[in-house]
């Protein structure tokens, strides 16, 4: 091998402390929204104690737990980001440990991050829709129209995901 191979070989090999760097912080993001969830689930536990009316107190504490559900689901999908970019593009392993994984942690490229993504992006928007829903319900408002834009979109995006060729899913 050439010395310019070999410089060129070594810089594109020394990229790889960038996406070891990006998934880092995935993993601390993923922490943060761990953390973030469990602040919902204190608000939520506090409203329940809370001194007034118990139909009122678990109606308010609906909105704090769908929050943490999404603050969860979104940590857990940066963990998952965090691991596949770090085992799937970084570190190599021995095919032995390899065969050990669930199927869920063995990425085998992009396109199955992207599909992992798209799938928890359909889940957080139902998430939303269910927030709004709620939020909608306990403030007294009428549904209107413009509400059914989000639930949709999650079709329109779930229907374009299923018909897909390539599209990836983590359900067998």
């Amino acid at each position: 091998m050439t010395d310019g191979k070999r410089a060129l070989l070594n810089f594109l090999l020394g990229l790889r402390t960038v996406m070891l760097f990006g998934s880092g912080v995935a993993l601390i993001g993923s922490l943060l929204m761990f953390f973030q969830g469990g602040l919902y689930l204190y608000e939520a536990w506090h409203t329940l104690l809370a001194p007034h009316a118990e139909a009122v107190a678990e109606r308010a504490a609906t909105v704090p737990v769908l929050e943490a559900v999404h603050a969860f689901l979104f940590g857990i999908v940066l963990v998952i980001f965090g691991y596949g970019i770090a085992i799937g593009f970084v570190f190599t392993l021995p095919d032995d440990y390899v065969d050990t994984l669930p199927n869920w942690m063995r990425i085998e490229g992009v396109s199955q991050l992207k599909g992992i993504l798209s799938e928890v992006v359909i889940v957080v928007l139902i998430v939303i829709f269910a927030r709004v829903v709620v939020g909608t319900v306990d403030s007294g408002k009428p549904f209107e129209w413009s509400m059914l834009v989000l639930p949709a979109s999650i079709l329109m995006i779930a229907i374009a995901l299923r018909t897909r060729p390539d599209a990836v899913s983590l359900v067998p």
